[in-house]
């Protein structure tokens, strides 16, 4: 039990009835004063609050009540009917499959009812926090006969494509998790395969079964993880409910702040689920606001050389070589999230946190407003110069297919970093109104560590030379394009601007934080 504890940099704190509003740790010592500089006065003795309980429980109801509100306003709860229809997707992506399944029987010269295969989802909406523009993630489960490259992005892919339901389809296939991106009936879809060593795969998948995952390959065994990893932190959230709406604000407060974006080295929904449900299991009797307010009490002060784990044990699971948030997958044998983070991204999601901490640190405060927190993201008017993507294509659909191949091998933020170079991407999605083919664009912010010029030719070949590097890019690079060019601030589209500007405004004392410094160390 003591090793445990010694694990857990909160394991000193008992879980209260309602989330305890803790102080920040002490500040750093403030640097040597040079001789060009008068010194500053000396910072006065922070003033002690004696708050009668009553008056925090009437604040805290308070606060849970209007976010709850917000949450709705802002359109985070979906409705009956949107469920419904989700529904309906899943019902007919259970057919489809099923189908194919006797597809690949009939072609492989297996009886056709032997062979079968299922649907199984996961991610927010299995775990009930999905929001009405959520997608679903879905797992397709086929037979030993359907392999992956041949009969799941071909096959499968062609009878999706002649389905009137589907549109925007695009494939993915050398992410971590290859899968098939599309939209159902108006509803995004992120479609990947696990492929079962038996006939019958609808009957033989028992997500929890050794002996099942023992003969899973390296890609099916990451791609079942996600169900597997949903079922447990179902059992382990003490309160179903209470655990939805702190996903939804949660992954509604990062998608504003531009920190949710798996492929750009930001949160995946899963690093969010199980944050979330540390918090939970922490602190069962929290409200609403309590839970939200110590998320960024928690997460704010970790010590990132800490994997966050929700079975609260060591673990001799081997961390990620350059790990920076080392959170564990709650399942069995234990393994840590994939994470595409580097540097600077890492540090762009510290400074959210503490943000969101000094927001909501003061519990008592009557001029709080949620709208503060969930302010999107001021890219236009926080970086000077931008590095702006351009991809086009043909037609539309070669443009998704070649937009998901590239996405997939997004490294060139490693690159930027090795030449002294931070960029913040904005996961934003432009029209390059100054070509005829169908194109998007993307920009992303530049912070620049040294006086280092970017040879912008250069690091678009050598980035090119890593999207063709093989078969499947040589196909989808033959008739595409991909340009780069500096940008400044001014040249942004207008739409960009609309998001970048704050409206509502913010106390200073409000945003008193420091701002975390120390990276070097987190990635061990």
């Amino acid at each position: 039990m003591a090793s445990a504890r010694a694990t857990d940099p909160l394991a000193s704190r008992d879980p209260p009835t309602l989330p305890s509003y803790l102080p920040p740790p002490p500040p750093p010592p403030l640097p040597s004063p040079s001789p060009h500089h008068r010194l500053l006065p000396a910072p006065m003795a922070p003033i002690l609050l004696h708050l009668h309980p009553a008056f925090l429980a009437q604040m805290d109801s308070r606060r849970t009540t209007s976010l709850l509100q917000f949450l709705k306003d802002e359109g985070g709860i979906p409705s009956p009917e949107a469920d419904k229809k989700r529904e309906q997707v899943i019902r007919k992506l259970n057919k489809i499959v099923m189908d194919w399944a006797k597809v690949v029987a009939y072609e492989q010269r297996v009886p056709p009812r032997r062979a079968t295969a299922t649907v199984l989802t996961y991610g927010s909406y299995t775990l009930g926090a999905h929001g009405p523009e959520s997608d679903i993630d879905a797992l397709c489960v086929g037979p030993c006969i359907a392999t992956l490259q041949y009969h799941f992005f071909i096959v499968l892919r062609q009878i999706l494509e002649d389905r009137p339901e589907v549109s925007e389809l695009q494939t993915v296939e050398s992410a971590k998790v290859p899968l098939m991106r599309f939209r159902f009936s108006g509803i995004s879809v992120d479609f990947t395969y696990a492929q079962l060593p038996v006939i019958d795969a609808s009957e033989a998948i028992i997500t929890s079964n050794p002996h099942l995952l023992q003969k899973l390959d390296s890609l099916s065994w990451r791609s079942l993880s996600g169900v597997r990893v949903n079922e447990q932190i179902v059992q382990l959230v003490p309160n179903a409910q209470k655990f939805q709406i702190l996903l939804r604000c949660i992954k509604l407060w990062a998608k504003r702040r531009g920190i949710h974006c798996h492929l750009l080295g930001f949160f995946a929904g899963i690093h969010l689920a199980i944050l979330a449900a540390y918090v939970c299991q922490r602190y069962p009797y929290g409200t609403i606001n309590g839970l939200f307010t110590i998320f960024f009490d928690i997460f704010a002060h970790w010590n990132w050389q800490i994997p966050v784990s929700l079975h609260g044990q060591p673990t001799n699971c081997r961390r990620p070589d350059g790990s920076f948030m080392p959170i564990l997958l709650p399942c069995t044998p234990p393994e840590f999230c994939t994470s595409n983070m580097t540097k600077g991204t890492f540090k762009k999601i510290r400074e959210e946190l503490m943000r969101g901490y000094a927001l909501t640190k003061e519990p008592w405060r009557h001029d709080f407003e949620w709208v503060w927190l969930f302010a999107p993201f001021p890219y236009a008017t926080k970086y000077e110069e931008f590095l702006r993507i351009a991809l086009c294509a043909p037609t539309s659909e070669e443009l998704r297919d070649w937009a998901g191949w590239v996405k997939s091998r997004f490294n060139l933020i490693l690159k930027l970093e090795s030449i002294g170079v931070e960029c913040d991407p904005d996961s934003t999605e432009e029209v390059d109104h100054t070509v005829f083919e169908p194109s998007i664009v993307c920009h992303w912010g530049l912070i620049y560590k040294t006086s280092t010029h970017i040879d912008i030719s250069s690091l678009g070949e050598d980035f090119m030379k890593d999207v063709i590097n093989d078969v499947y890019g040589k196909v989808k690079g033959t008739h595409s394009k991909l340009t780069m060019s500096i940008v400044r601030s001014s040249q942004l589209p207008k739409s960009l601007y609309s998001h970048s500007v704050y409206t509502p405004y913010i106390p200073q004392y409000m945003l008193g934080y420091q701002t975390p410094t120390d990276y070097s160390g987190a990635a061990g």
